[in-house]
C-alpha cells in the first residue's frame, strides 16, 4: 500500500544544487497522492519513511535513526571520490535510487544488490526560466572544473565564441545565465561516461538548447534520443560551434527536448520507483544456523531447508561468493564480501565438519569492524559432546588461530581480534560462585560451565602482521640463493 506521507532529508550542503531535484520530488509525490515533508537533519525518533539526497555528506551518527524502508538517491557517479566504503555500507542498508541506468548497474555491483534507475520526469513548475530578447552568452557551462572539462571549453573560446563557465553557482543567478545562452554545453568531469540527468532534466524542462558528451560506450534513454545534441568528447566543439551559429536548428532541439521530457510523468515513473522499494530490505546483520529460532528482522541463514530459512546455505561452503541463492523474502541473493555489519552464531560452530572454511566466509562476509557473536558449549560440559551431531568441542583457547595465528589459516587480508569472552555457568557453577570460588576454578571443574560467549571483531591487518605471515608461511625463502 503507498504511503500517504513521505519525508525528504537534503543536506544543507546540498540544498541549492537539488534544489530542482527537490522541487521534481515534492511536486511529483503530490501529482500520486502523497504528502511530502522537507527536512535538513533526522530527529533522534524518527519514524515513517524518508527519501535522502546528499546522503553521502551525513555522519552515520546523523542518520542512526533513518528507518530501514527508507530511500537512499544516489546522484554521485560511481567513480567518484564520494563513493566511500563508509557510503557503501550506507547503501547496503536502504533502498537505493539512481539518476542513470549504468550508474545504477555499476553502483548494484558495489553493493551487491538491485538499484533502482529513478528517470528524471516533469512537474510543470519546474518551468521557471522564461526568454529573453538577447541571448549574449553563446555557451555556458556550469559545474566544477577538471582538465578534459577546461580543454574543451579552451578550444570554445579559442575559436571566438562568447563562453560563461562558471561553478558554486546556483538559484536566480544561474536561472539568469541560462536565459542569456544560445547553448548549455554539458560535460562528463569522468572518463566512465555517465549522462548527467540530474543537471540535464531541470534544461530539458524550461526548453533550452543542450550539446552534451555523449561517447559510443555510454547508454541514452531512448524517450530522449532527440532531446539534446548529443556527441563524442572529440566532436563536442565543432558540434556546438555549429549549434551557436543556427538559430533555427537550436529551437528545434529546444523544442524536442521538452516534448520529449514532458511526457516523463510522476504518476507512472514516481509510481514504479516507490513500488520498487517497498519489498524488505536485506539486514545488514545475519544469523547463520537458524533454525527454529527465525528472527524476520534479520537475514537467516541455515543448510537446513526445513527450518524455512530465507537463504538455504552451507556457511562452510567454498564456493559460497560464486553462488545465487533464491529467497522467498529477497529474491535472488547473491553474497558479497564485506556485506555485514554483524554475524550471529548461536551454538551451530561445533556442528560444522569445516570450521576453518566456514570461520573465513564470515571473515570475508563482514565489514572491517564488522561483529562476530558466538555462543558455543564449552568444553567441559555435557553439552559438548552429547549431541551425536557435534564435530568440535571449544575452550578458551579455541580462537587463537583466528585472531594471533591467522597465518596458519592462510589469511592474508584481515584477522579476528578477540574482545570479549563469558561463560553461562551450569547450576554447578552457580552453586561453586556462591561459595567463593574463582572464574578459573569454575571453568576447570567439569559440568561447571554449559557454553561460552564470544565477540570476535574484523580488523584488516597491519603491515607488520602481513610481513609476519609472510615470514611464517615462508615466502620470500631461500631469495637470491
Amino acid at each position: 500500500m503507498m504511503e500517504k506521507k513521505l519525508t525528504l532529508l537534503v543536506h544543507p550542503r546540498m540544498t541549492q544544487f537539488l534544489k530542482s531535484s527537490v522541487q521534481m520530488l515534492s511536486d511529483g509525490l503530490r501529482e500520486i497522492s502523497i504528502e511530502p515533508e522537507l527536512i535538513h537533519e533526522l530527529p533522534p525518533e524518527f519514524t515513517g519513511r524518508a527519501i535522502v539526497l546528499g546522503a553521502n555528506f551525513f555522519s552515520a551518527s546523523a542518520l542512526c535513526a533513518l528507518p530501514y524502508n527508507s530511500v537512499i538517491f544516489n546522484i554521485e557517479n560511481s567513480d567518484a571520490n564520494f563513493i566511500t566504503s563508509d557510503y557503501i555500507s550506507l547503501l547496503r542498508k536502504y533502498h537505493v535510487w539512481d539518476y542513470n541506468r549504468s550508474n545504477a548497474e555499476a553502483l548494484s555491483q558495489k553493493i551487491s544488490r538491485p538499484v533502482h534507475h529513478l528517470r528524471m520526469f516533469y512537474v510543470e513548475s519546474l518551468s521557471r526560466i522564461p526568454d529573453v530578447a538577447e541571448q549574449d552568452i553563446d555557451v555556458l557551462f556550469f559545474g566544477s572544473f577538471n582538465a578534459r572539462r577546461e580543454t574543451v571549453l579552451d578550444a570554445l573560446r579559442a575559436r571566438g565564441l562568447i563562453v560563461t563557465a562558471v561553478f558554486g553557482v546556483f538559484g536566480a543567478q544561474l536561472d539568469g545565465l541560462i536565459a542569456r545562452s544560445k547553448v548549455v554545453l554539458n560535460l562528463h568531469f569522468y572518463e566512465n561516461g555517465r549522462l548527467e540527468m540530474i543537471r540535464l532534466f531541470d534544461l530539458l524542462a524550461n526548453r533550452r538548447t543542450i550539446v552534451t558528451e555523449l561517447n559510443p560506450s555510454e547508454v541514452m534513454d531512448g524517450d530522449l534520443a532527440d532531446a539534446f545534441v548529443a556527441v563524442p568528447y572529440e566532436q563536442l566543439v565543432e558540434a556546438t560551434e555549429a549549434l551557436v551559429h543556427d538559430a533555427k536548428r537550436r529551437r528545434q532541439v529546444a523544442i524536442a527536448g521538452f516534448t520529449a521530457f514532458s511526457r516523463r510523468r510522476a504518476s507512472t515513473i514516481l509510481r514504479e520507483a516507490i513500488a520498487s522499494s517497498e519489498a524488505p530490505m536485506l539486514s545488514s546483520t545475519a544469523v547463520i544456523g537458524s533454525g527454529k529460532n527465525y528472527d524476520p528482522n534479520i537475514l537467516n541463514i541455515d543448510i537446513d531447508e526445513r527450518w524455512h530459512p530465507d537463504v538455504v546455505a552451507d556457511i562452510s561452503d567454498h564456493r559460497l561468493f560464486e553462488r545465487e541463492f533464491s529467497s522467498e523474502r529477497f529474491g535472488t541473493v547473491k553474497f558479497q564480501r564485506g556485506w555485514f555489519d554483524c554475524i550471529i552464531a548461536s551454538h551451530v560452530l561445533e556442528h560444522l565438519p569445516d570450521l576453518v572454511g566456514a570461520m573465513t566466509n564470515c571473515l570475508d562476509l563482514l565489514t572491517d569492524g564488522g561483529i562476530f557473536r558466538i555462543t558455543v558449549p564449552y568444553d567441559l560440559s555435557y553439552g559438548a559432546w552429547q549431541d551425536p551431531t557435534h564435530v568440535h568441542a571449544f575452550n578458551e583457547r579455541s580462537w587463537l588461530y583466528y585472531c594471533e595465528w591467522y597465518w596458519y589459516l592462510g589469511w592474508t587480508e584481515a584477522r579476528f581480534d578477540l574482545m570479549q569472552l563469558d561463560y553461562g555457568f551450569s547450576p554447578l557453577g552457580d552453586s561453586l560462585k556462591a561459595q567463593g570460588a574463582t572464574a578459573e576454578e569454575i571453568t576447570r571443574t567439569p559440568r561447571a560451565v554449559d557454553e561460552m560467549r564470544v565477540l570476535l571483531r574484523k580488523r584488516l591487518l597491519t603491515a607488520e602482521e602481513r610481513a609476519e605471515g609472510e615470514r611464517w608461511r615462508g615466502i620470500g625463502r631461500g631469495a637470491g640463493a
